[in-house]
Protein backbone atom coordinates (compact mmCIF):
# COMPACT_ATOMS: atom_id res chain seq x y z
CA UNK A 1 0.00 0.00 0.00
CA UNK A 2 1.43 3.38 -1.03
CA UNK A 3 1.65 6.20 1.47
CA UNK A 4 -0.83 9.06 1.12
CA UNK A 5 0.42 12.44 -0.02
CA UNK A 6 1.74 14.12 3.18
CA UNK A 7 0.95 17.71 2.14
CA UNK A 8 -2.59 16.90 1.03
CA UNK A 9 -3.20 14.87 4.20
CA UNK A 10 -1.84 17.60 6.47
CA UNK A 11 -4.11 20.20 4.88
CA UNK A 12 -7.14 17.96 5.32
CA UNK A 13 -6.50 16.81 8.91
CA UNK A 14 -4.63 19.78 10.43
CA UNK A 15 -2.54 17.66 12.84
CA UNK A 16 -1.74 18.92 16.36
CA UNK A 17 1.51 20.86 16.71
CA UNK A 18 1.72 20.98 20.50
CA UNK A 19 0.84 18.94 23.57
CA UNK A 20 -1.94 21.38 24.41
CA UNK A 21 -3.51 20.93 20.97
CA UNK A 22 -3.25 17.16 21.22
CA UNK A 23 -4.88 17.02 24.66
CA UNK A 24 -7.67 19.34 23.59
CA UNK A 25 -8.43 17.51 20.38
CA UNK A 26 -8.08 13.85 21.41
CA UNK A 27 -10.02 13.45 24.63
CA UNK A 28 -11.46 9.99 23.98
CA UNK A 29 -10.56 6.78 22.17
CA UNK A 30 -13.26 7.57 19.61
CA UNK A 31 -11.52 10.86 18.76
CA UNK A 32 -8.30 8.94 18.12
CA UNK A 33 -10.05 6.21 16.12
CA UNK A 34 -11.69 8.74 13.81
CA UNK A 35 -8.36 10.43 13.17
CA UNK A 36 -6.60 7.11 12.53
CA UNK A 37 -9.33 6.08 10.09
CA UNK A 38 -8.74 9.22 8.03
CA UNK A 39 -4.98 8.67 8.08
CA UNK A 40 -5.19 5.02 7.04
CA UNK A 41 -8.03 5.44 4.52
CA UNK A 42 -7.72 9.03 3.21
CA UNK A 43 -9.58 8.12 0.01
CA UNK A 44 -12.19 5.99 1.79
CA UNK A 45 -12.25 2.47 3.20
CA UNK A 46 -10.85 -0.40 1.12
CA UNK A 47 -11.05 -3.92 2.51
CA UNK A 48 -7.48 -5.35 2.64
CA UNK A 49 -8.86 -8.88 2.14
CA UNK A 50 -11.15 -8.53 -0.87
CA UNK A 51 -10.66 -4.95 -2.10
CA UNK A 52 -14.31 -3.92 -1.80
CA UNK A 53 -14.76 -0.21 -1.11
CA UNK A 54 -17.86 -0.40 1.07
CA UNK A 55 -17.88 -1.00 4.79
CA UNK A 56 -19.30 0.18 8.11
CA UNK A 57 -18.00 0.38 11.67
CA UNK A 58 -19.09 -2.23 14.22
CA UNK A 59 -17.45 -0.76 17.30
CA UNK A 60 -16.70 2.93 16.94
CA UNK A 61 -14.23 2.82 14.05
CA UNK A 62 -11.88 0.23 15.56
CA UNK A 63 -13.64 -2.73 13.92
CA UNK A 64 -14.98 -2.46 10.37
CA UNK A 65 -17.08 -4.91 8.40
CA UNK A 66 -16.89 -4.74 4.62
CA UNK A 67 -19.79 -5.41 2.24
CA UNK A 68 -18.60 -9.02 1.80
CA UNK A 69 -18.68 -9.70 5.53
CA UNK A 70 -14.97 -9.47 6.29
CA UNK A 71 -14.21 -7.93 9.69
CA UNK A 72 -11.13 -5.70 9.68
CA UNK A 73 -9.46 -4.03 12.65
CA UNK A 74 -8.36 -0.45 12.11
CA UNK A 75 -4.95 -1.28 13.58
CA UNK A 76 -4.50 -4.74 12.00
CA UNK A 77 -1.08 -5.20 10.41
CA UNK A 78 0.32 -2.04 12.00
CA UNK A 79 2.62 -1.41 14.95
CA UNK A 80 -0.49 -0.69 17.03
CA UNK A 81 -1.99 -4.13 16.45
CA UNK A 82 -2.51 -6.10 19.63
CA UNK A 83 -1.40 -3.28 21.92
CA UNK A 84 -3.02 -3.09 25.33
CA UNK A 85 -2.30 0.61 25.63
CA UNK A 86 -5.00 3.12 24.71
CA UNK A 87 -4.63 5.22 21.58
CA UNK A 88 -4.31 8.45 23.56
CA UNK A 89 -1.09 7.12 25.10
CA UNK A 90 0.16 6.11 21.67
CA UNK A 91 -0.59 9.60 20.32
CA UNK A 92 1.52 11.10 23.10
CA UNK A 93 4.40 8.77 22.21
CA UNK A 94 4.23 9.83 18.57
CA UNK A 95 4.09 13.54 19.44
CA UNK A 96 7.03 13.38 21.88
CA UNK A 97 9.31 11.49 19.49
CA UNK A 98 8.42 13.38 16.32
CA UNK A 99 8.32 16.97 17.58
CA UNK A 100 10.29 17.44 20.82
CA UNK A 101 13.80 18.70 19.97
CA UNK A 102 15.54 16.36 22.45
CA UNK A 103 13.02 13.55 22.04
CA UNK A 104 12.11 11.69 25.21
CA UNK A 105 13.61 8.79 27.15
CA UNK A 106 11.59 5.75 28.14
CA UNK A 107 11.92 6.69 31.82
CA UNK A 108 10.60 10.21 31.18
CA UNK A 109 7.77 8.83 29.08
CA UNK A 110 6.84 6.33 31.79
CA UNK A 111 6.66 9.11 34.37
CA UNK A 112 4.80 11.60 32.16
CA UNK A 113 2.10 9.12 31.14
CA UNK A 114 1.90 7.27 34.46
CA UNK A 115 2.75 3.87 32.98
CA UNK A 116 3.34 1.11 35.50
CA UNK A 117 6.30 -0.58 33.84
CA UNK A 118 9.44 0.86 32.26
CA UNK A 119 9.44 -2.00 29.75
CA UNK A 120 6.05 -0.88 28.42
CA UNK A 121 7.30 2.66 27.88
CA UNK A 122 10.47 1.46 26.15
CA UNK A 123 8.57 -0.94 23.89
CA UNK A 124 6.11 1.74 22.78
CA UNK A 125 8.79 4.32 22.01
CA UNK A 126 10.93 1.77 20.22
CA UNK A 127 8.02 0.70 18.01
CA UNK A 128 7.49 4.33 17.03
CA UNK A 129 11.15 5.09 16.29
CA UNK A 130 11.54 1.82 14.36
CA UNK A 131 8.79 2.89 11.97
CA UNK A 132 10.20 6.27 10.95
CA UNK A 133 11.93 5.30 7.70
CA UNK A 134 9.69 5.77 4.67
CA UNK A 135 9.96 3.01 2.05
CA UNK A 136 11.50 4.17 -1.21
CA UNK A 137 12.56 7.53 0.23
CA UNK A 138 14.34 9.94 -2.10
CA UNK A 139 18.12 9.68 -2.33
CA UNK A 140 20.35 12.54 -1.20
CA UNK A 141 21.53 14.61 -4.15
CA UNK A 142 23.67 17.45 -5.50
CA UNK A 143 26.37 18.02 -2.83
CA UNK A 144 26.89 15.85 0.25
CA UNK A 145 29.40 15.55 3.09
CA UNK A 146 30.08 11.99 4.27
CA UNK A 147 32.07 10.81 7.27
CA UNK A 148 31.95 8.26 10.07
CA UNK A 149 32.14 8.40 13.85
CA UNK A 150 31.83 6.16 16.91
CA UNK A 151 28.82 6.25 19.21
CA UNK A 152 28.69 4.83 22.73
CA UNK A 153 31.19 2.31 23.99
CA UNK A 154 32.68 1.51 27.37
CA UNK A 155 35.37 4.19 27.09
CA UNK A 156 33.84 7.51 25.97
CA UNK A 157 37.31 9.18 25.89
CA UNK A 158 38.84 6.72 23.44
CA UNK A 159 39.43 8.11 19.95
CA UNK A 160 40.11 6.49 16.58
CA UNK A 161 38.45 3.87 14.45
CA UNK A 162 38.97 1.00 16.90
CA UNK A 163 37.62 0.11 20.31
CA UNK A 164 34.30 -0.97 21.75
CA UNK A 165 32.17 1.73 20.21
CA UNK A 166 29.59 1.34 17.41
CA UNK A 167 30.63 2.78 14.06
CA UNK A 168 28.11 5.10 12.41
CA UNK A 169 28.42 6.59 8.93
CA UNK A 170 26.50 9.71 8.00
CA UNK A 171 25.77 11.80 4.94
CA UNK A 172 24.24 15.27 4.84
CA UNK A 173 23.29 17.54 1.97
CA UNK A 174 25.07 20.88 1.70
CA UNK A 175 22.67 23.47 0.33
CA UNK A 176 23.90 26.90 -0.84
CA UNK A 177 21.86 30.05 -0.33
CA UNK A 178 22.37 33.78 -0.63
CA UNK A 179 21.79 36.16 2.25
CA UNK A 180 18.93 38.54 1.51
CA UNK A 181 20.73 41.71 2.67
CA UNK A 182 24.31 41.13 1.52
CA UNK A 183 23.85 38.60 -1.27
CA UNK A 184 26.79 36.68 0.18
CA UNK A 185 26.81 32.95 -0.59
CA UNK A 186 26.42 30.77 2.47
CA UNK A 187 25.72 27.09 3.15
CA UNK A 188 23.23 25.27 5.31
CA UNK A 189 22.49 21.66 6.14
CA UNK A 190 19.87 19.78 4.15
CA UNK A 191 18.61 16.22 4.58
CA UNK A 192 20.47 13.69 6.69
CA UNK A 193 21.09 9.93 6.60
CA UNK A 194 22.72 7.87 9.38
CA UNK A 195 23.53 4.16 9.46
CA UNK A 196 25.26 1.69 11.77
CA UNK A 197 27.99 -0.16 9.87
CA UNK A 198 30.10 -3.17 10.78
CA UNK A 199 33.46 -1.61 9.93
CA UNK A 200 35.24 1.15 8.01
CA UNK A 201 35.77 -0.93 4.87
CA UNK A 202 34.81 0.15 1.36
CA UNK A 203 31.89 -2.27 1.38
CA UNK A 204 30.47 -0.50 4.43
CA UNK A 205 31.32 3.16 3.75
CA UNK A 206 31.22 3.38 -0.04
CA UNK A 207 28.29 0.96 0.09
CA UNK A 208 26.39 3.45 2.25
CA UNK A 209 27.04 6.21 -0.30
CA UNK A 210 25.91 4.03 -3.20
CA UNK A 211 22.64 3.16 -1.44
CA UNK A 212 21.77 6.60 -0.05
CA UNK A 213 23.15 9.14 -2.56
CA UNK A 214 22.24 9.46 -6.21
CA UNK A 215 24.90 8.96 -8.88
CA UNK A 216 26.52 12.11 -10.20
CA UNK A 217 26.40 13.95 -6.87
CA UNK A 218 29.43 15.72 -5.40
CA UNK A 219 30.56 13.73 -2.35
CA UNK A 220 33.02 15.32 0.09
CA UNK A 221 35.01 12.92 2.31
CA UNK A 222 38.29 12.76 4.17
CA UNK A 223 41.19 10.70 2.87
CA UNK A 224 40.14 7.35 4.32
CA UNK A 225 40.58 4.48 1.84
CA UNK A 226 37.05 3.23 2.40
CA UNK A 227 35.79 5.98 0.08
CA UNK A 228 38.31 5.55 -2.77
CA UNK A 229 35.97 3.69 -5.15
CA UNK A 230 33.35 6.47 -5.27
CA UNK A 231 34.68 7.94 -8.51
CA UNK A 232 34.36 4.54 -10.19
CA UNK A 233 30.83 4.32 -8.80
CA UNK A 234 29.75 7.45 -10.68
CA UNK A 235 30.25 10.21 -8.10
CA UNK A 236 32.25 13.42 -8.21
CA UNK A 237 34.49 12.55 -5.29
CA UNK A 238 36.11 15.47 -3.46
CA UNK A 239 38.66 13.71 -1.24
CA UNK A 240 40.64 15.84 1.23
CA UNK A 241 43.42 14.27 3.28
CA UNK A 242 43.55 15.56 6.82
CA UNK A 243 46.70 17.15 8.11
CA UNK A 244 48.00 20.26 9.79
CA UNK A 245 45.30 22.89 9.66
CA UNK A 246 43.01 20.54 7.72
CA UNK A 247 41.14 18.67 10.43
CA UNK A 248 37.92 16.83 9.61
CA UNK A 249 35.83 19.40 11.44
CA UNK A 250 37.17 22.04 9.01
CA UNK A 251 36.83 20.09 5.77
CA UNK A 252 33.48 18.49 6.69
CA UNK A 253 31.78 21.04 9.00
CA UNK A 254 28.14 20.07 8.39
CA UNK A 255 28.36 16.34 9.10
CA UNK A 256 30.63 16.95 12.10
CA UNK A 257 28.12 19.38 13.54
CA UNK A 258 25.52 16.62 13.19
CA UNK A 259 27.80 14.11 14.93
CA UNK A 260 28.45 16.55 17.79
CA UNK A 261 24.73 17.19 18.32
CA UNK A 262 23.93 13.48 17.97
CA UNK A 263 26.40 12.54 20.70
CA UNK A 264 25.10 15.32 22.94
CA UNK A 265 21.57 13.96 22.42
CA UNK A 266 22.63 10.40 23.24
CA UNK A 267 24.35 11.58 26.42
CA UNK A 268 21.74 14.15 27.41
CA UNK A 269 18.38 12.52 26.73
CA UNK A 270 19.46 8.89 27.04
CA UNK A 271 22.53 9.25 29.30
CA UNK A 272 24.57 7.21 26.83
CA UNK A 273 22.57 4.07 27.62
CA UNK A 274 21.68 2.82 24.17
CA UNK A 275 22.32 -0.84 23.47
CA UNK A 276 24.06 -1.44 20.12
CA UNK A 277 21.22 -3.63 18.84
CA UNK A 278 18.78 -0.71 19.24
CA UNK A 279 21.09 2.06 17.99
CA UNK A 280 19.86 2.09 14.38
CA UNK A 281 16.31 2.80 15.55
CA UNK A 282 17.59 5.75 17.62
CA UNK A 283 19.50 7.03 14.59
CA UNK A 284 16.30 6.78 12.54
CA UNK A 285 14.48 8.81 15.20
CA UNK A 286 17.19 11.48 15.21
CA UNK A 287 17.23 11.62 11.40
CA UNK A 288 13.44 11.85 11.17
CA UNK A 289 13.28 14.77 13.59
CA UNK A 290 16.30 16.54 12.06
CA UNK A 291 14.85 16.39 8.56
CA UNK A 292 11.53 17.80 9.77
CA UNK A 293 12.84 20.26 12.34
CA UNK A 294 10.96 23.18 10.77
CA UNK A 295 7.58 21.40 10.46
CA UNK A 296 6.48 19.88 13.82
CA UNK A 297 2.82 19.42 12.84
CA UNK A 298 3.39 17.42 9.67
CA UNK A 299 6.10 15.48 11.53
CA UNK A 300 3.49 14.08 13.94
CA UNK A 301 1.19 13.16 11.07
CA UNK A 302 4.00 11.62 9.02
CA UNK A 303 5.15 9.45 11.93
CA UNK A 304 1.60 8.26 12.54
CA UNK A 305 1.16 7.52 8.83
CA UNK A 306 4.32 5.40 8.75
CA UNK A 307 3.15 3.47 11.81
CA UNK A 308 -0.16 2.66 10.17
CA UNK A 309 1.23 1.63 6.81
CA UNK A 310 4.16 -0.54 7.86
CA UNK A 311 4.35 -3.79 9.76
CA UNK A 312 6.85 -4.03 12.57
CA UNK A 313 8.21 -6.74 14.80
CA UNK A 314 10.18 -6.28 18.01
Amino acid sequence: MSLPDPIKLARALRPPQSLRELNGRFRTETDCEEFLFQVRYPEGFVCPRCGVERGWPLDGKRLIECANGHKVSLTAGTVLHGSRQDLITWFHAVLFISTLTPGISALQFQRQLGLKRYETAFRMLHKVRSSLVAPGRELLHREIEVDETFIGGKDPDRDGRGGDKVLVVGGIEVRPFSQAKTGKRRERSGRLRLRVVADASANSLAGFVEQEIERGAIVHTDGWNGYRRLTRSGYVHDRTVQGKGRKAIHILPHIHRVFSNLKAWVQGTHHGRIEPKYLQAYLDEYTFRFNRRFWPGPAFLRALTLMLHHKHKI
